[in-house]
């Protein structure tokens, strides 16, 4: 019995490890390439770590015009999506576990049920009817865009955390004289932080890294976000590797930082609002 839990453990911690192999060692390269001058690029044979560390790469990433716009249009797209996500998935989620309505359920059902649909599935749809709206091409469309996959996953997130605060909370706010608008700002709102951080930190995430619809509603290359933006360093004939792996980082940079600071709150919040939904 002890053999066979020795075993089923280093099962365990081999899988792992290959795991993590598989998830990090493309984003070591990727760091690798990032650091290299193109000479060590392309050498033979091939080092892990380079030999002359050099950050002419990202200064060349920075320096692109483009990019600081790229950059600029990603911070505004995922920042304004943030934004009315949380105060539409905070009165959907509200609403969704307080009142009791004909065809809740069904309702909840059918927002869980769309997260199950690819998006490329729905993307060609959503371009023609935002064409008719003459939204494409534009930062309403996209942010549009970005709406439809975040306020599903934002309303469940927000439910679990909602159905945790005691009603009676609310009601002795109401019968101190409080109207139900105002026990909801008042006493649920507080409460609810944990649950909006969470939320809204995902939110931003899914809209800063996202890249299809970026890419099929920005005809105009001065309205690009930056996961399609930094295609440009990829040409018909060669590659800008260097320039790519360093902006590359550069995108994932802010997320990266942002997770630091409230790790806690967002895995906090992802799981609790999972058991709780």
């Amino acid at each position: 019995m002890n053999k066979t839990k020795i075993h089923m453990k280093l099962l365990t911690y081999l899988s792992l490890v290959m795991l993590v192999g598989f998830v990090g060692f493309p984003l070591l390269q990727m760091l690798s390439v990032a650091f290299k001058n193109p000479m060590e690029q392309f050498a033979i044979p091939v080092t892990f770590l380079p030999r002359n560390w050099t950050l002419e790469n990202f200064v060349a990433a920075i320096s692109y015009a483009d990019f600081r716009v790229y950059f600029r249009n990603s911070l505004m797209v995922a920042v304004i999506t943030t934004t009315i996500t949380l105060v539409v998935a905070t009165f959907g989620a509200y609403g969704f576990t307080r009142t009791d309505f004909p065809g809740r359920q069904f309702f909840l059902t059918l927002i869980l049920f769309g997260q199950m649909i690819c998006l490329a599935a729905i993307a060609i749809p959503i371009f023609r009817i935002l064409g008719q709206f003459n939204l494409t091409n534009s930062f309403t469309g996209l942010i549009i865009c970005h709406l439809t996959f975040s306020i599903p996953v934002a309303i469940w997130l927000l439910r679990g955390f909602i159905q945790g605060i005691p009603k009676e909370l609310e009601e002795a706010a109401i019968v101190d004289g409080a109207t139900r608008l105002k026990a909801f700002f008042l006493v649920v709102v507080p409460l609810l932080r944990p649950g909006m951080g969470a939320a809204g930190a995902y939110t931003f995430f899914l809209s800063w890294q996202e890249f299809l619809f970026s890419l099929i509603m920005m005809t105009d290359k001065a309205k690009r976000t930056l996961p399609p933006g930094i295609m440009d360093y990829v040409g018909q004939y060669e590659t800008n590797w260097g320039s790519l792996m360093a902006s590359s980082i550069l995108l994932a940079l802010p997320v990266f930082v942002i997770f630091i600071f409230i790790q806690r709150q967002l895995v906090s919040g992802l799981t609790e609002g999972a058991v709780k939904g």
